[in-house]
Formats: structure tokens, C-alpha cells, sequence
């Protein structure tokens, strides 16, 4: 009678896993730990797998289970569902999008995962050729076995003609500050995106974006603005979390202003260490997920200039006070300033 009760209660575990990414993950990782946004970031994914959800960016800081979730476990999921479709997944670098793609393989190899969907699995060999009527199954591209569904990964900029994706996934895009800091970089990124990669995609297909918001103007940012100036643009549903909440959340964020995101994971003092030795402009682009512009916002760097001695008849002296009142942990430093004026010429003394 145990054993009827456990191979039941097993059977509906994997019709629960069949169902959503949620199980899905735990059933198939049992030391995946699941957080609330963890099922959070699911709901939305599993909406994104049936394509009610066509365009969706997701933005969260590292090491929260954003990648595991978006870049392993989805593609695997999305197969076991659907065998024949076809996912395109990129990354800033070849390597680091073939890390994943043999990733996604490892989940579909695991045992459990033949139990929740024993219709989708690889060919058992790594091989190149499709000349003896095998499948491939490299680290740039695998087939499912028997159907049509294709994986392909590549690195920005990279080549993935000859193919289209049902499911375009792109993680992390940008490497690091350096090149979202770079006009240059920041292009091609553009336009290897709307001349190449977006060409891919399928009719009525979704695509998945998730990045570091290391710049305003960045691939996110681009279509976003795009979205907001014309109405014919794809439209995007944006998931952001970020470490620490702020006084504006996401509708479906639970915390209270200054709540960590993962209090299990990350509490508030490894939090606090982490900002102090990145720094504010990483910590609130890598944690924070807000892209606070270099350059300034109203008053650009370019207006600025630097003396060595001041005007000798300076006027109106005047000291300005910027407090904060809030005992949070997002609350801006208080400020204090001195200012003189020769003429048309202020100067912050």
C-alpha cells in the first residue's frame, strides 16, 4: 500500500512538473531552493512559454537564480512540452552560451527528466555529421530525437543564419560596464539584434530578454523607448526585482521599501558589504537594476568646470542642505553645499 501511495503521489509530482517550471525545476534539481520571486519570475515564464507573453524582459541581480531558471531550466522545459520547436539562446560570448546549451542537454539527459517527458530526449552520441541519418548534438546546436525541435546558441554578433527560433532567449548581452560604457559596442549590439537575430524569429514567436540595465541606453533601454514612441514597436512586459526594494516596486513585488529580495540567500549586511566594494553606479546597475546615466541626468558632465583659485569678489554665498529623514537602506546620503556667484557664474565652492 506505501509503495501504491508513493508511485501516486510521484505520478502527480510529474504531472505538476509537466505543468509548470516551478516543479519542474525542483523535480528535476532536488537542491533547487525556491524563493517568492522565484515563483514569481515561473508564473511569468510559463506564460512565456505558451507565448501569452510574446516579448518579456526580465531584469534581477546576480546570483539570485535568474539564469538557472531563464537559461537552463526553461529551454528543457519549453522541449518537454513542445519537441518540435526550435530556441535560439545567446549570450554575450560563444563560451558562455555553450556552457548553457550543454546545460539545457544535461537537464534532458537526467533521469527524472525522462519521467516527466519521456517523449523528448537527445541523441546519445556528440557528433557533427547527419550523414548516416543521426541526430546532431554539439555544444552549438542539439535536436531532439524523432521531431523537429532544434537548439541553437551563439554570442553576439555571431552568425545563426540557416536557422529560425520559435523562442529567442538572450542572457546578458553585454559583458561587463567597460562595454555598455562603449557608443560603439552599444551599436553593433543594435544592430546585430535587428538586422540578425531578430530576423530569426519565427512567425508570432516570443522573445526573452534579461540583462544587467548597466546603461540607459542599452539593448533594454532601446526597446523600451522604442516601445513608448511608437505604438506599432513590440510591446514588452517587464519583471524587475531588484535587492533591495525600493519606494516603487513591480505590482507583484511582496516586500516592504528596503526589504531584501532573498533574505535566505543574501541578507541585509552581505548586501550592505557587496555595495561598499562595488561601489553606487555598479551596485545600482548589477543590484539594483537601475541604470543611473554616467553623465548625469539634468545637469550634464560637460556643463562642469574645474579652478584652481576663485574669483576674488565672489557674491550671495549660500549653503544648501539635502537630508534625508528615512532610516532605509535606499535613502540618499545627506548633502551639504556652498555656492558663490560671480556674475552669471555660480560656483560650488
Amino acid at each position: 500500500m506505501d509503495l501504491k501511495r508513493q508511485t501516486i503521489a510521484q505520478g502527480a509530482r510529474n504531472e505538476l512538473a509537466r505543468r509548470g517550471l516551478c516543479d519542474f525545476a525542483v523535480i528535476t534539481d532536488p537542491r533547487y531552493k525556491v524563493n517568492w520571486h522565484h515563483k514569481v519570475l515561473c508564473d511569468y515564464l510559463d506564460r512565456f512559454s505558451r507565448r501569452e507573453i510574446p516579448r518579456l524582459m526580465v531584469f534581477m541581480p546576480p546570483r539570485h537564480g535568474k539564469s538557472e531558471l531563464v537559461s537552463r531550466k526553461l529551454p528543457a522545459f519549453i522541449f518537454g512540452r513542445n519537441p518540435d520547436t526550435s530556441i535560439i539562446a545567446t549570450s554575450y560570448s560563444a563560451d558562455l552560451a555553450q556552457r548553457m546549451n550543454r546545460d539545457v542537454q544535461r537537464i534532458i539527459d537526467g533521469e527524472q527528466y525522462a519521467k516527466v517527458f519521456p517523449g523528448t530526449f537527445l541523441y546519445g552520441k556528440n557528433i557533427r555529421t547527419v550523414a548516416d541519418g543521426s541526430y546532431l548534438r554539439n555544444s552549438d546546436i542539439f535536436e531532439i530525437v524523432g521531431r523537429r525541435g532544434v537548439y541553437r546558441s551563439a554570442g553576439v554578433g555571431g552568425g545563426i543564419t540557416g536557422m529560425g527560433g520559435e523562442f529567442i532567449i538572450i542572457d546578458d548581452p553585454l559583458k561587463n560596464r567597460e562595454d555598455a560604457s562603449s557608443a560603439v559596442i552599444r551599436d553593433k549590439l543594435w544592430e546585430w539584434y535587428t538586422s540578425t537575430l531578430y530576423t530569426r524569429l519565427e512567425k508570432d514567436g516570443a522573445i526573452l530578454l534579461t540583462m544587467t540595465r548597466w546603461h540607459e541606453d542599452d539593448l533594454a533601454g532601446r526597446l523600451l523607448k522604442l516601445a513608448e514612441t511608437d505604438p506599432a514597436a513590440d510591446q514588452w512586459e517587464v519583471l524587475c526585482f531588484p535587492a533591495i526594494a525600493e519606494a516603487v516596486r513591480h505590482p507583484e513585488d511582496i516586500r516592504g521599501e528596503g526589504e531584501e529580495l532573498w533574505p535566505e540567500k543574501y541578507s541585509r549586511s552581505p548586501l550592505d558589504t557587496i555595495k561598499a566594494a562595488v561601489g553606487s553606479y555598479d551596485w545600482n546597475a548589477l543590484y539594483q537594476q537601475r541604470s543611473a546615466p554616467a553623465e548625469g541626468g539634468m545637469f550634464k558632465r560637460e556643463y562642469w568646470q574645474y579652478w584652481r583659485e576663485l574669483p576674488p569678489k565672489l557674491t550671495d554665498w549660500v549653503q544648501s542642505w539635502d537630508c534625508t529623514f528615512k532610516a532605509t537602506g535606499t535613502a540618499d546620503y545627506v548633502v551639504g553645499q556652498v555656492w558663490a556667484r560671480d556674475g552669471a557664474n555660480r560656483y560650488l565652492i
